[in-house]
């Protein structure tokens, strides 16, 4: 006879592959009371890139205020736990399990069937009801007006930045990108960006479609902070101190924001993680042009560039061709495309192949296997499924 744990598992996975469509129904499983508790302690995070890491920042700090918490982000590296943490601890089996029978009534009474991403989310809001915790962190999977996330409708919105992804749903200019965006609540009481600029290039949008005060807009300062650290993991850690600030209202904590440093906590997982010192191995998520310039940044902070050996499998759906232009331009040791079939939903490395021959750029194929063996410096990135892949084998 299965376990409950073993009939979530069955039931979850049957939602694998299956999109995200039911928004417009989605504040129907929540009473009023539990959607106006949601709406007041939620901090929705949205932007291109930063988002897990912001959040990673401010969960951290929350903690060290002793606020109770629950965050939830995507994807899991090893395990699908890994997407709701409470107080810093993932969310037990046991725990994911529980809802399983409100999440199947829901459906048959709506004669509707829930997507992976949905039952996730759904779950980790129930469980920060349940648990009557101080603050709701919520990673936007992709965009925001139209995100599943977004019928929580958050008081706080923080939006890291915004670059090009996903622009087939989301749009072909950054302004479109940006208005998908920040429309992850209809009515935010307080916005922090992660750059100011992208504030000064929105200001009028925001106050032509927001009933928001300029008392109400923090954004990032990252040059007062004092760090060692690579310059993108600190403008995130200073966002993720902006929103301290901004919602120290809704807490017992004293916003001492001058006393932390980057330095004190720890790195975010898959992230910039150095997974060998001798030979150094770094493996990342990096899966756009942006995200890779910050890699590439806190790799050259490390060793040369030209020292390397890099190993690249990205997801599809992915701008493959400006990833692997912005690679070639960099004169790495050795190019390694990832075999295929090696994680969930990974593009066919011939994207890859056809762009390296006809730009004459010598490269090979590799394994997972291939990396961790390596006695060279390495880079292993292009998705987080990649790193994922290579955490549950080696790690």
């Amino acid at each position: 006879m299965n376990s409950v744990s073993d009939e979530f598992d069955k039931y979850l996975n049957s939602k694998i592959g299956k999109k995200n469509k039911n928004l417009d129904i989605l504040h129907n499983f929540f009473e009023k009371n539990q959607l106006k508790t949601l709406r007041e302690r939620s901090v929705s995070i949205v932007g291109t890139n930063g988002k897990t890491s912001c959040s990673f920042f401010l969960n951290e700090l929350l903690r060290k205020n002793n606020v109770a918490t629950c965050m939830f982000t995507s994807p899991h590296l090893v395990k699908v736990n890994e997407r709701i943490k409470i107080n810093n601890n993932d969310i037990s089996d046991k725990e994911l399990s529980f809802y399983l029978d409100q999440l199947i009534k829901f459906e048959e009474e709506n004669n509707i069937e829930f997507a992976y991403f949905e039952v996730i989310f759904l779950i980790a809001c129930l469980h920060f009801i349940q648990l009557d915790l101080d603050i709701f962190i919520v990673e936007a999977g992709i965009g925001g007006m139209y995100d599943t996330t977004s019928f929580i409708n958050a008081d706080t919105v923080c939006i890291t930045n915004v670059g090009f992804d996903h622009t087939e749903l989301l749009g072909n200019t950054l302004d479109e990108i940006f208005i998908q965006k920040i429309n992850i609540s209809e009515n935010p009481k307080q916005i922090i960006f992660g750059e100011y600029d992208l504030y000064k290039r929105h200001e009028d949008y925001i106050h032509n479609n927001f009933e928001i005060d300029e008392a109400a807009i923090f954004f990032n300062d990252h040059q007062a902070l004092s760090t060692s650290s690579i310059d993108y993991e600190m403008i995130n850690f200073s966002t993720s101190l902006q929103v301290l600030g901004a919602i120290s209202y809704l807490l017992d904590a004293k916003n001492e924001t001058n006393n932390y440093s980057l330095d004190d906590f720890k790195k975010v997982p898959g992230r910039f993680e150095i997974v060998s010192t001798e030979p150094l191995k770094i493996i990342d998520g990096a899966h756009n042009v942006e995200s890779l310039n910050a890699l590439l940044s806190f790799c050259s902070s490390n060793s040369e560039i030209k020292g390397f050996d890099i190993y690249i499998g990205m997801k599809k759906d992915k701008n493959t061709i400006e990833f692997i232009k912005r690679i070639a331009e960099e004169k790495f040791l050795n190019i390694f495309l990832i075999e295929d079939n090696s994680f969930f939903a990974q593009e066919n490395k011939k994207v890859f192949e056809d762009f390296l021959n006809s730009n004459d750029i010598s490269f090979s194929t590799r394994t997972i296997k291939d990396f961790n063996l390596s006695k060279n410096p390495s880079i292993l990135t292009g998705s987080l499924y990649l790193v994922g892949e290579y955490k549950k084998e080696y790690t």
